[in-house]
């Protein structure tokens, strides 16, 4: 059973490295940053995330989804939250390269039945980088020949956090 769940966590993987490099995919799937809030506790948490989705088999699913919020009551301090789908190599963790440049480690903070996290805190220099970028590319590893990039698209992404210092 579990080499089935393996076999078909790898074809979905493979047919998602074929989707992300076609250009028109790009076009047709490159999302936006949505604001979201929530009420806890008579307080309003507020993030901006982005879900990058994949065509297989004639429906659309998610294969990465990113969140940036504020921490602290000065909204000063940024971090950045990527979940990927359950199945994922945890000791690999993920590996971020923004715009071409040198790939770092990030590893993966819990799992749940949502998928596995990884967290990072942000310093201000993170975040001018990430406000003024073109692409964040995630790399998780799902079989040690199977490590899809997925492209984070960071257009929009000032005017989204500006929205959550508001």
């Amino acid at each position: 059973m579990l080499a089935t769940k393996d076999f078909r966590l790898a074809v979905l993987t493979a047919a998602a490295m074929a989707v992300l490099a076609s250009p028109a995919a790009a076009k047709e799937t490159a999302p936006l940053w949505h604001k979201t809030c929530a009420k806890a506790g008579g307080k309003t948490d507020c993030f901006v995330e982005q879900f990058t989705m994949i065509r297989n088999h004639g429906r659309t699913v998610p294969i990465l989804h990113t969140r940036m919020d504020f921490d602290g009551a000065g909204k000063d301090k940024a971090r950045i939250l990527l979940t990927t789908p359950l199945g994922v190599l945890l000791p690999a963790g993920l590996h971020l390269s923004m715009d071409g440049g040198k790939p770092f480690a990030l590893p993966f903070d819990r799992c749940d039945r949502y998928g596995c996290t990884a967290i990072a805190n942000l310093n201000q220099s993170a975040m001018l980088k990430l406000e003024r970028g073109r692409t964040l590319m995630v790399r998780f590893v799902v079989t040690p020949k199977v490590a899809p990039d997925i492209p984070v698209r960071l257009q929009g992404l000032a005017a989204a956090l500006r929205s959550l210092r508001k």
